[in-house]
């Protein structure tokens, strides 16, 4: 056993042997199942999640398990060419993420899963107040995180507004699933060399709070805080050097910076229309962090209430964020065809740090089959355009269901 699955294990345990004298609590397990398709060929996700929730008298226990497997090709960040003064083998020289056929090697094949388990517990203190605190562990073949998270809640006496505060730790080892190891940041990949593991350890807090404003009406703020240090880079994604008509002639591996501040606030009101049961749930996000990237996130659903046991819920969310300042979509060559490198030493060419718009609509359909069970249903399709990346675009059908039993 690992050591991050033995921390997780022994987590688990304990938060399971704190309710474990109970024997008239409240159970119930939620499983999911989630589809994410993205079109020609591109990424495919199944995922399958299960929720074990124990109730009783001011406490309650969560352990969450989950399971991804993911294949399909993914942009290695290359410049799309057939023109090529170089030969490349593939992003990482094995089997856990090759390069695709010809000398085009604009994408990647690869494949992967990933098993994630956590726990959490949550204890009422008083009347007014709730701890809760956590672990959740992760294993892929090239990423392997730990986390452990700590929160705070404190209600009004009349119950009409809550504050919150949260503190998570993560942290992370990144490699090469062939290799073990992380590439020379900005390295020719043709002769780069390798170095261990990459570290990286996360530190988010939030503070939030939520407030009935009226009989019909409910507010929601958050404003969180995000600081990382160490390795940020992506040891798969690359950056060609070219010439004008596109020959490549060099290409580079990844190279960010070693830190992330990022910051965030979102607000979110819920409004019952009328004395019905239906009811509005409208949410934004402001992002920004230090690599330049700022985000805008709109978020819209409708609860629509069809018989006392069925509803359903359409959804529309926008997203808006601005390119990364060391975002090259490539590099240029000088007039001896010698590639020309920032001198900070810091770029990426990956589609995700480029300037991008989302687009999400999807419906959601609820029903109780029994006063213990329910099924939710959930189908989505999201369009992502992006500025300057060689693709232009990405389409993706996300497909879910869920079965909950209460025993």
């Amino acid at each position: 056993m690992s050591g991050l699955t033995s921390k997780l294990a022994l987590a688990t345990l304990t938060l399971v042997a704190t309710n474990a004298q109970a024997q008239d609590a409240e159970w119930d397990v939620d499983t999911t199942y989630l589809s994410y398709v993205e079109a020609d060929d591109r990424v495919s996700v199944a995922k399958t999640m299960a929720n074990l929730t124990r109730q009783e008298d001011g406490r309650k226990i969560i352990v969450n398990l989950v399971h991804d497997t993911m294949s399909g090709a993914s942009p290695t960040g290359a410049v799309r060419s057939n023109n090529s003064a170089v030969t490349f083998t593939g992003v990482s020289g094995g089997s856990g993420f090759s390069a695709g056929n010809g000398s085009d090697y604009s994408l990647s094949t690869f494949e992967d899963t990933r098993i994630q388990a956590g726990a959490n517990l949550s204890q009422q203190t008083s009347r007014t107040t709730t701890l809760d605190y956590g672990a959740v562990v992760s294993k892929e073949s090239d990423y392997d995180s730990f986390g452990a998270n700590v929160g705070f809640t404190r209600e009004r006496a009349d119950k009409l507004a809550s504050l919150t505060m949260g503190l998570a730790a993560t942290f992370d080892s990144i490699y090469q699933s062939d290799s073990g190891a992380t590439p020379q940041a900005l390295g020719d990949v043709s002769q780069s060399q390798s170095f261990g593991k990459g570290q990286r350890n996360t530190i988010d807090g939030l503070v939030g709070g939520t407030r009935v404003l009226n009989k019909q009406t409910i507010a929601q703020v958050n404003v969180s805080l995000s600081l990382s240090e160490g390795y940020h880079s992506d040891p798969y994604k690359i950056i060609s050097a070219t010439t004008d008509n596109n020959q490549i002639i060099a290409n580079f591996h990844d190279s960010r910076p070693s830190s992330r501040v990022r910051t965030s606030l979102f607000g979110k009101v819920v409004h019952q229309l009328g004395d019905t049961p239906h009811s509005i749930h409208v949410g934004y996000r402001v992002y920004n962090d230090d690599w330049g990237i700022n985000s805008h996130t709109a978020d819209f659903r409708y609860h629509r209430q069809l018989t006392k046991k069925q509803y359903l819920q359409p959804h529309v969310r926008v997203y808006r964020q601005s390119q990364a300042d060391f975002y090259y979509r490539r590099f240029y060559v000088d007039d001896a065809l010698n590639p020309i490198l920032p001198s900070d030493g810091i770029a990426s060419s990956d589609y995700r740090l480029d300037a991008m718009t989302s687009v999400t609509l999807g419906m959601k359909y609820g029903i109780a089959l029994t006063k213990n069970t329910d099924i939710r249903v959930r189908a989505e399709y999201l369009a992502q355009t992006f500025d300057n990346d060689d693709y232009g675009g990405n389409d993706a059908l996300v497909f879910q269901t869920s079965f909950k039993y209460k025993f």
